[in-house]
């Protein structure tokens, strides 16, 4: 009897083992592609999983144009729609005007989206945050924060940014100001595991520097980069929380252009995209230079990259970081930003961002760049996705042809000590599936571990169509 039970599991361990790739298409459904923008494929599990965008445009014909919503589209094992929950946040009232600030998925029941609205007939802004909950099937908003505007024109300018472990949030009003006022700013930052404060009070900063980037630390600590006020070319970089407030240095011949905080063995660190600070062209060798630094001990490493070329570091976009061991794994590509012409419907329309090269960068233990392997061009502005499995990364691409005898945005595999590339194939109606359909966008990209299932919703125009790839890991 024993025998046969061992049998049976050894059987069964086989049949998994080499189970055969699957793939399941969903019924395709349409979205307003004219109106929705930060696509998300969130709170995916072993039956449904959800399609989050967000209406964030602004039109002449207020009572009929759908310019203010928050929309989660929940779909079926199978990835077709069933139902679609939709949040409207504005305020109805005339002159009230409104912005879209961000969100992100809190844990496996809720979803967060931040918005604000400002009236400067009344000379307030406040800003709320909506939680989705798919047990409830319902949205909860909550207001988290007012402030004192001058006029609607002089309203300053609200962020929210994520801290890389997903536990924090941090909402920013960067308040107007000009040089005869002080430079004195509203920082709240939330726990997202309770939706409460962490801490909430207001920043003064010297007036003779200005805000041009910020992130969060995953500890919740708000690190801002602040270029001097004019044409004078130096930076700072200034770290603020509940109990403390203090300048981290570095070499002031280099020049931080976007800032990113990660942390590795229960530390902070800074890793800051930027340049050197030379008498060179616009096209000289200086930029794309990486610097890692140690918040705790101010050490900084830099390190020389083909990441910018001739652009500055502006642009660049981290997709994923990954931290194993000592080393650290970060997927970033660049990102470009246009302007449509204004219409009659839409005057002031919103920039639309294209994403360009992705490459895997890795950092050593002493936070020298080790490896750096380009993704190739990437016309289409796909984003690159990135899914951890063990020591195996599997990688979403544009790769130009002859690289691997393909064409095409597909999917790699690497290993994370080497970074060696194996692109993986699945003969699906004749064709190779990754190669076949692509990845729209890496955030409409899901693994679900606990099923061995890759989801992603194709996109084409109006046109969504869910894919599931049961077995996808072997």
């Amino acid at each position: 009897m024993i025998k046969q039970i061992i049998a049976s599991v050894m059987i069964t361990a086989s049949v998994c083992a080499f189970a055969q790739v699957k793939v399941v298409e969903g019924t395709k459904f349409t979205t307003d592609a004219n109106l929705e923008t930060d696509e998300k494929l969130v709170l995916a599990d072993d039956y449904n999983s959800y399609m989050f965008s967000a209406i964030n445009i602004d039109g002449l014909m207020r009572n009929v144009f759908p310019h203010k919503k928050l929309l989660m589209r929940k779909l079926d094992q199978n990835g077709s729609l069933v139902d679609t929950y939709i949040q409207d946040y504005a305020n109805k009232t005339n002159g009230v005007l409104h912005n879209y600030l961000g969100s992100q998925q809190i844990d496996e029941d809720r979803f967060v989206a931040f918005t604000e609205e400002y009236f400067g007939k009344e000379n307030r802004k406040e800003v709320f945050q909506h939680v989705f909950s798919k047990k409830s099937g319902t949205f909860t908003t909550k207001s988290i924060a007012k402030y004192t505007i001058e006029s609607t024109n002089k309203s300053g300018t609200t962020y929210v940014v994520f801290s890389e472990n997903g536990k924090y949030a941090a909402v920013f009003n960067d308040r107007y100001a000009t040089k005869k006022t002080d430079n004195i700013n509203d920082a709240l930052v939330l726990d997202l595991r309770t939706l409460t404060p962490l801490w909430n009070k207001e920043i003064s900063l010297s007036s003779d520097y200005v805000e041009k980037s910020l992130t969060l630390t995953n500890s919740g600590k708000i690190v801002l980069l602040r270029k001097a006020a004019g044409w004078k070319e130096s930076y700072k970089i200034e770290m603020v929380s509940n109990t403390e407030d203090k300048d981290l240095p570095f070499d002031d011949k280099y020049i931080p252009e976007k800032l990113y905080a990660i942390s590795k063995n229960d530390s902070d660190y800074l890793v800051t995209f930027g340049r050197k600070n030379q008498a060179v062209t616009m096209g000289g060798s200086t930029f794309g230079t990486v610097m890692f630094y140690d918040i705790k001990s101010g050490k900084a490493v830099i390190s020389s990259t083909n990441l910018a070329g001739a652009k500055d570091m502006n642009d660049v976009k981290v997709i994923k970081t990954i931290v194993k061991g000592d080393e650290v794994l970060m997927a970033v590509q660049q990102e470009k930003i246009s302007r449509p012409m204004p219409t009659a419907m839409n005057r002031f329309p919103d920039p639309v961002y294209t994403l360009d090269v992705g490459v895997l960068m890795k950092f050593n233990k002493e936070g020298e760049v080790k490896q750096f392997v380009p993704l190739g061009s990437n016309p289409s502005g796909r984003r690159v996705q990135v899914i951890e499995s063990g020591d195996n990364l599997y990688v979403s691409g544009f790769y130009p042809k002859g690289a691997f005898g393909n064409t095409g945005f597909s999917m790699k595999s690497f290993d994370f000590g080497t970074l060696a590339p194996k692109e993986l194939t699945l003969d699906y109606k004749g064709r190779n599936f990754f190669q076949n359909y692509g990845f729209t966008d890496g955030n409409l990209v899901q693994f679900v571990p606990a099923n061995n299932k890759l989801l992603f919703l194709d996109k084409n125009g109006k046109d969504v169509q869910m894919f599931s790839v049961y077995n996808f890991v072997k």
